[in-house]
């Protein structure tokens, strides 16, 4: 029984950290909060301070990943971190997932900015009595700078009975 407690006692006094093939360090512990031996312990301090520093060093130069230069740059940061073993391979690999995101959504962004200018709007609202703002908005069919539909989509139909009437009477590709 002996032998079983002194084996517990040898265990928890060894450093806790493990290696990519799964063995325990050898080591003793030598701080029992963290449970690691000094050479772990600091490497376990540098790497929690340098996590602190992805956030500004991944958005040095993102340009608020507005465009894909900005998500190029933060991609390229996020490349060389991994070559140096400073982040680790999962947390790249969800990183880059989010970036792959953001370039899927430029060229929707750019598509509602042409259809929608911020600066137009702001004017047109701006220029509006306190009566016409309470008007609701003009039909969007009448509205002479209404962007036209992508290639290859037609628009939806006005009323529930046109839909009706297209669905009923489409053609099977």
């Amino acid at each position: 029984m002996k032998a079983k407690s002194s084996s517990r006692l040898i265990s928890s006094a060894r450093c806790q950290h493990f290696t990519a093939t799964g063995r325990q360090c050898a080591s003793l512990a030598g701080d029992r909060s963290s449970g690691l031996c000094p050479r772990h312990a600091a490497q376990s301090q540098a790497s929690s301070a340098d996590a602190t520093n992805f956030r500004q060093a991944l958005t040095r130069d993102a340009e608020d990943f507005q465009n894909a230069q900005g998500v190029n740059n933060s991609l390229g940061t996020l490349y060389c971190l991994l070559s140096e073993g400073s982040i680790s391979p999962r947390r790249a690999s969800v990183l880059a997932y989010i970036s792959s995101l953001l370039l899927r959504t430029l060229p929707a962004i750019d598509y509602d900015n042409e259809r929608f200018p911020e600066s137009e709007a702001a004017a047109d609202v701006q220029a509006q009595s306190p009566a016409q703002a309470d008007q609701p908005a003009p039909d969007s069919a009448s509205d002479p700078t209404r962007q036209p539909v992508t290639p290859g989509k037609d628009p939806l139909p006005k009323t529930a009975d046109e839909f009706a009437n297209a669905v009923l009477n489409r053609k099977p590709n």
